[in-house]
């Protein structure tokens, strides 16, 4: 790579990763050193004295600190600085000139970014745009009020520890001042850690909250006669970080929560001095002992049938997208649809079998469980992009596939009667349950968020399983409200939901599975034969599918009370 004293023209084939706006304005290729947010120039050793001499009160930022460069301006690459002007369909990215010729040059597919966006501004995802970013500042609200309440818990267990070990000091007084110091140590740099754990949390839910408020703010100052070209790259920028503020929420709230313990030793009255510290201070996984109970507080209807539909639809599964899509899918017709915000069908994916079960895996995918019960036996994976349903891989399984659920890089396929364990490529890990006490044992399946536990609804026993990721059964509920229970979903706080096409209600389970906490639907509700769930976390809102029913039943939830 050049220096940044050296210049050349700029037909030569040297690419810089950031190049002077000054000399490339007189038609020389020079490498920049500085950037000034201000003017939004690169600039080399030799233009920012010029500039340095015009802009005295411009900060400019040198190498040292690079990672302010880029970003400054909506429609500049965010890799290399230069002007956005290409979409790489082959890796859905946009692409600046640099990008092109590092990292695309053997791809298939380039497409003109004013081509893609002429009219755009018109769309509907453009113009849902403002909402979902507005939906996603306020959930990354929530979650920032939740990690300061955290806080503020984990303050008042450090003052309640101090408080412990004071009361143990004052009955063996006389030797505790050494051991009451080192005791304090240790618990100061569990704390500290701690401490700059939680911080941490806040502060990217701050900064992503920036993010996007500061690239809507840019979208919507835009003009001049690039404004909409500008607006379709806003919009693909902001996509991108609406699914990087999903994944943060989800990662964040995927940590399980940890209180300070400490436990005294009984035995420190007679053996203290052999002992250094006063007991043992850690960091513990706590369980959480309260659970918010939902309640409906509306009720709409949404018809999912689309021309192309042969049969009455049944909704197998419902799904939520980071982009704020939701995805159904629709077993006798045999296809998938995508619903926008609204929850209108913008899209539909046909399949060669029957859509049993689907889940969310990653960013905006999602794995389907298709069977005809004969021959057809596999895992569809489809993506969703610019509003659009596309194949992407499948693999085969030796079983029928009723049911799927994904964690991490995993993925989780049911059969009438067993649980099996794939990877993300299809290769088969082990069989982890098996039930063969009646013919659908095994109906659907969801997992908690952190991964330890399994849920799987048994239609032919009545009852809900709770399985460790080993396939350990822990517990089986039953309830006069699970008979045959259908669908079944948990959300990301790990509340679980499960309805029964014959019992005609929704029910919220407590987070082990154990015990029923509500029945949070039910007739008057609108629903009728629940055969699906699906919780739409931005809105704390279940959807519900019925059995032969063309409909979706949106109902809005609020949290009720607190169960200990």
């Amino acid at each position: 790579m050049a220096t940044g004293r050296s210049s050349i023209y700029k037909g030569s084939d040297l690419i810089h990763d950031f190049s002077c706006s000054k000399c490339e304005e007189n038609d020389f290729n020079t490498e920049a050193q500085h950037f000034c947010p201000d003017c939004e120039h690169y600039l080399c050793d030799k233009c920012v004295g010029l500039h340095n001499g015009y802009h005295n009160k411009h900060t400019v930022y040198g190498r040292g600190d690079v990672e302010k460069w880029v970003g400054s301006s909506i429609d500049k690459c965010d890799k290399h600085g230069k002007e956005l002007d290409v979409h790489c369909d082959d890796h859905q990215e946009l692409c600046c000139s640099v990008c092109v010729a590092l990292n695309h040059r053997q791809c298939k597919s380039i497409s003109h970014l004013p081509d893609l966006a002429k009219g755009f501004q018109k769309k509907a995802e453009f113009k849902q745009l403002s909402e979902a970013v507005e939906k996603m500042r306020c959930r990354l609200d929530e979650l920032k009020k939740e990690k300061r309440e955290d806080q503020a818990e984990l303050k008042d267990s450090y003052k309640k520890i101090i408080a412990d070990f004071k009361a143990l000091r004052i009955e063996i007084d006389t030797i505790l001042d050494q051991i009451e110091k080192a005791t304090k140590e240790q618990l100061d740099n569990i704390f500290d850690d701690f401490k700059n754990d939680v911080k941490d949390d806040v502060e990217n839910c701050v900064k992503m909250n920036d993010q996007l408020k500061n690239l809507m703010e840019k979208i919507n100052q835009l003009t001049g006669k690039r404004k909409e070209t500008n607006s379709y790259i806003g919009y693909r920028k902001c996509t991108a970080k609406l699914t990087q503020a999903d994944n943060l929420i989800r990662e964040t709230r995927r940590k399980p929560k940890e209180e300070i313990q400490f436990v005294s030793d009984q035995s420190i009255e007679s053996f203290f001095k052999s002992m250094n510290t006063l007991g043992l201070i850690e960091r513990k996984i706590c369980k959480p002992n309260r659970e918010c109970v939902y309640q409906v507080i509306g009720s709409k209807k949404y018809n999912v049938r689309i021309q192309q539909d042969k049969n009455m639809c049944t909704i197998t599964e419902i799904c939520e997208l980071p982009s704020g899509h939701i995805v159904i899918s629709d077993g006798p017709n045999c296809n998938i649809k995508l619903l926008n915000i609204k929850f209108q069908v913008i899209d539909h994916c046909d399949l060669p079998g029957s859509p049993f079960a689907m889940c969310h895996t990653a960013a905006s995918e999602v794995a389907v469980a298709v069977d005809n019960y004969e021959n057809r036996h596999e895992v569809q994976l489809i993506k969703i992009t610019e509003g659009r349903l596309q194949k992407v891989r499948k693999f085969n399984t030796d079983h029928i596939s009723l049911s799927i659920a994904c964690h991490l890089d995993q993925l989780f396929v049911g059969s009438e009667t067993a649980l099996y364990q794939y990877t993300m490529d299809g290769a088969l890990v082990k069989k982890i349950h098996e039930d063969k006490s009646g013919d659908c044992t095994v109906f659907r399946c969801a997992i908690n968020p952190d991964g330890e536990r399994i849920y799987v609804s048994n239609f032919s026993g009545k009852k809900l399983i709770a399985l460790d990721k080993d396939g350990q059964e822990l517990s089986a509920l039953e309830n006069p409200e699970l008979q045959s229970p259908s669908g079944l979903c948990v959300n990301i706080t790990g509340q679980i939901f499960v309805c029964s096409v014959e019992s005609k209600t929704v029910i919220q389970v407590d987070c082990e599975g154990t015990r029923k906490l509500a029945t949070t639907a039910r007739e008057v509700d609108g629903i009728n034969t629940p055969w699906s769930v699906g919780f739409i976390e931005s809105t704390s809102t279940l959807v519900v599918g019925g059995y032969e029913n063309d409909n979706i039943y949106v109902l809005p939830l609020e949290k009720i009370r607190v169960v200990k």
